[in-house]
């Protein structure tokens, strides 16, 4: 009978403890599923904006050479100018290098980005959920413990 009383008691005592634990994870998965959330955003973000690139040198392969544009100098600042080539671009690839290619082949490269954006996007996103599992779990736990007690 003193065996059980001690169990009993000290089962008590971790108890508070172990809750605490558990509701401090339980915050750090919120937290961390926050930060995927934002990223998960952040790439959808990346990935309409690819979309609409996409659609921008498609609409340019069929404009009219001589066509009046207006060509960007900086984020929302734009000079007049004539097209004199609608099928070659000039891409930047970093360290200040840059490479012509053609609209299909920037096309195929915006592809394969996209493609890779998406797989990054399935992968947080089932992070995201995974997580949300364990902190649906937890948060069951700490209230049926809040409950009882």
């Amino acid at each position: 009978m003193n065996k059980m009383r001690k169990m009993t008691k000290t089962t008590k005592k971790s108890n508070p403890e172990e809750m605490q634990q558990k509701y401090m994870h339980f915050q750090m998965l919120q937290e961390q599923i926050e930060k995927i959330a934002e990223q998960a955003a952040y790439l959808n973000q990346r990935n309409m904006e690819l979309e609409s690139t996409q659609e921008a040198l498609k609409e340019l392969a069929k404009t009219n050479l001589q066509t009046e544009i207006l060509a960007p100098v900086a984020d929302g600042i734009y000079f007049k100018s004539s097209l004199k080539d609608n099928q070659k671009l000039i891409i930047s690839v970093g360290a200040n290098t840059t490479v012509e290619k053609s609209i299909s082949e920037t096309l195929e490269m915006l592809s394969e980005q996209k493609n890779e954006l998406t797989l990054k996007i399935m992968e947080a996103e089932a992070v995201m959920q995974e997580m949300q599992q364990q902190a649906v779990k937890l948060y069951q736990e700490v209230e049926e413990h809040v409950q009882q007690a």
